[in-house]
């Protein structure tokens, strides 16, 4: 950003205990720290499972858990309920706080909650080919698991899951 977006003035480069910012003669300061916020959900049917999304087109034959971006205006939770139905045809409901993750070398965030399914069936979409349900007794292929996140989400399922004895 090179004019301040309150203001207009153009802003100049400058350090500020050894991270570089953004200034403005107006006070305003660009602290060049913006992240991606990404909604995710661990749902789970009436049988104790969770759900994970088959996705296509570039990542085809790749899986993870139903999410995406939050649109301006939305709240989280209505973030993630809207991108897993989008990407699975599956309502959901009870939605709680499970974890937050975080990948900064591509600035994003990944807000994960826990979630009932309600109702659904899969639709045909344009992200997803597909989706299937888990225990941690009946995993997914973990050499098909989408990036670094999904491994470390699905990690701490299997954790939990052995703690409560699941």
């Amino acid at each position: 950003m090179d004019y301040c977006p309150v203001c207009g003035q153009k802003m100049t480069h400058d350090e500020i205990e050894s991270h570089k910012i953004m200034r403005c003669s107006c006070g305003y300061i660009d602290w060049d720290n913006w992240v991606n916020l990404s909604a995710v959900s661990v749902c789970y049917n009436d049988s104790g499972e969770f759900m994970m999304v088959h996705l296509k087109g570039k990542s085809k034959g790749k899986i993870t858990f139903p999410g995406g971006f939050r649109n301006l205006g939305e709240t989280l939770e209505e973030a993630a309920i809207r991108e897993c139905y989008e990407e699975s045809g599956y309502t959901i409901g009870e939605l709680e706080l499970y974890k937050v993750y975080t990948k900064d070398d591509i600035r994003l965030v990944w807000v994960v909650f826990r979630a009932r399914i309600i109702k659904g069936s899969f639709l045909e979409n344009n992200e997803t080919e597909g989706v299937s349900f888990h225990t941690t007794s009946n995993l997914p292929d973990m050499t098909k698991l989408r990036g670094s996140l999904t491994e470390r989400l699905l990690k701490d399922i299997i954790e939990e899951g052995k703690k409560d004895g699941r």
